[in-house]
């Protein structure tokens, strides 16, 4: 019998090894920012803790969304908008941060190309998982 964790750790596996067969010379990522530190650490952590493209989605989402996800966060989406808006500002005037951010932006550009060149492959192995092949 397979388990989720299993099948959850196939997937995984499948996307790690696509994404570094489909590099096509990209450079390694290499954190370049690690040695600056922060100009506002209060800011710098969520940059730092969580991947920016993701924050910056989630953030944006609409209150219905953003309340199911997370129901005991009461933001409004003009409070999250204005602290996109300060992430964002932060990360322009920090250079640690600005690598940080530019780091996930490409590996989110990396990942993005990879599915996309790989739409049968990832499409056959999610249908196995889910017993649908």
């Amino acid at each position: 019998m397979e388990t989720r964790v299993a099948i959850d750790a196939d997937f995984i596996q499948l996307l790690t090894r696509l994404i570094a067969e489909s590099d096509d010379g990209d450079p390694p990522f290499k954190r370049t920012g690690e040695d600056l530190s922060c100009s506002q650490p209060h800011l710098g952590q969520w940059i730092d803790r969580c991947d920016v493209p993701f924050l910056m989605d989630t953030l944006a989402l609409s209150d219905h969304v953003f309340g199911q996800e997370f129901p005991g966060l009461r933001l409004s989406q003009q409070e999250r908008t204005a602290f996109a808006g300060t992430l964002e500002q932060h990360c322009q005037e920090c250079a640690s941060c600005h690598a940080k951010q530019a780091e996930d932006i490409a590996w989110k550009l990396r990942v993005e190309k990879t599915i996309a060149r790989n739409k049968h492959a990832i499409a056959d192995a999610l249908a196995k998982a889910s017993g649908k092949s």
